[in-house]
C-alpha cells in the first residue's frame, strides 16, 4: 500500500515492526466495541460502499419507476500524530520505561472515533449507530444489584424476539468496578451476571459511558462492522526532532437486527 509511504520513512523494517506491534497492542485495548459485533474483513481499501439490496423509490409515473439503491457508505478514518526522535531511539533500544504517551494518545483518539461510529453513527453519512437504533426500550437500573436484575430481565426480552445467545455485557471501567466490589450473599454482582451470561461475558469499554450498559447477542449477523483496510500505520513527514505518522482505516457499520441488543440505563 504505497499511500502509507513507509519506504519514505527514515527507519528500518525492524523499527516499523516494533512500532506496528506497540501501536496495535494499544489499539487492542481500546477498540473493544468492534469485538461485540460481527467483524468482516478483507473488502479492500478501494471499496466505497456495502450493498444492502434495499431500494428507495424516487418516482413512479406512467408505470415506470425510478429507484435509488441504498448502500452503506464506507468511512475513512485517519488520525495524524507525531513521535519524537528521542523516543524513537529508545524504542529501537527496547527501553523498559519508554515514554509512549504520544502513541497512547494517538490510540485513544483513533479508537474514540471508531467506537463512536459503531455506537452513535455518523449523521453526515446517514449511518445510524447501535444506540439509536435499538427496538427495545432501555431497561433502568440503579446500582450493581439492579444491573444484574436488568441483565436477567433482558434474557426474557430476547427470548420474546427469538434472539439467541450467547450474549455479552458491555460496561465502563467504573461500572465494572461496581460489579466487582458489590456483593449479595457473599457473591459479587460480576459473578452473578456471569452465572446468567457465562464466564468472560463482560466486556469493558469506556466508550459506552458510565450512564449505560449494553447486552448484545453474539449469534452473528445482527450488527456488522465491515473493514476495507484494517487499522494501518503510515508515514507522513520528518521534522528536526520528530517524525509525523498517521493511523488510517476504511470501515462501515450496518444494523441488521436492532432487536438483538438491549440498553440498560444506569443511575
Amino acid at each position: 500500500m504505497k499511500f502509507l509511504n513507509r519506504e519514505e520513512a527514515p527507519i528500518s523494517q525492524e523499527v516499523w515492526a516494533t512500532l506496528d506491534t506497540t501501536m496495535m497492542e494499544l489499539l487492542a485495548k481500546r477498540l473493544k466495541i468492534r469485538s461485540v459485533v460481527d467483524f468482516k474483513a478483507g473488502l479492500g481499501f478501494e471499496t466505497d460502499a456495502i450493498p444492502t439490496g434495499k431500494l428507495k423509490t424516487l418516482s413512479n409515473k406512467e408505470g415506470v419507476s425510478v429507484a435509488v439503491r441504498e448502500p452503506v457508505l464506507m468511512a475513512e478514518i485517519r488520525h495524524d500524530f507525531s513521535f519524537s526522535k528521542k523516543n524513537l531511539e529508545e524504542l529501537k533500544r527496547d527501553i523498559d520505561d519508554l515514554d509512549d504517551s504520544e502513541l497512547r494518545a494517538a490510540a485513544n483518539a483513533f479508537a474514540k472515533v471508531e467506537n463512536s461510529l459503531i455506537l452513535d453513527g455518523v449523521k453526515e453519512m446517514k449511518t445510524k449507530g447501535l444506540l439509536e437504533s435499538l427496538s427495545h426500550k432501555p431497561l433502568k437500573a440503579k446500582g450493581a444489584k439492579e444491573l444484574m436484575t436488568a441483565v436477567a430481565r433482558s434474557q426474557g426480552m430476547f427470548n420474546d424476539e427469538f434472539v439467541d445467545g450467547p450474549f455479552k455485557l458491555v460496561v465502563s471501567d467504573a461500572t465494572f468496578s461496581m460489579l466487582v466490589t458489590e456483593s449479595d450473599g457473599g457473591v459479587t454482582m460480576k459473578k452473578k451476571i456471569e452465572n446468567i451470561l457465562g464466564v468472560d461475558s463482560i466486556i469493558i469499554s469506556n466508550a459506552v459511558g458510565d450512564d449505560k450498559a449494553l447486552v448484545i447477542s453474539q449469534r452473528s449477523n445482527d450488527f456488522i462492522f465491515y473493514s476495507g483496510l484494517d487499522v494501518a500505520l503510515g508515514f507522513e513527514s520528518e521534522e528536526k526532532d520528530k517524525l509525523n505518522f498517521f493511523l488510517i482505516e476504511s470501515c462501515a457499520f450496518r444494523i441488521v437486527s436492532p432487536e438483538a441488543a438491549i440498553q440498560i440505563t444506569l443511575g
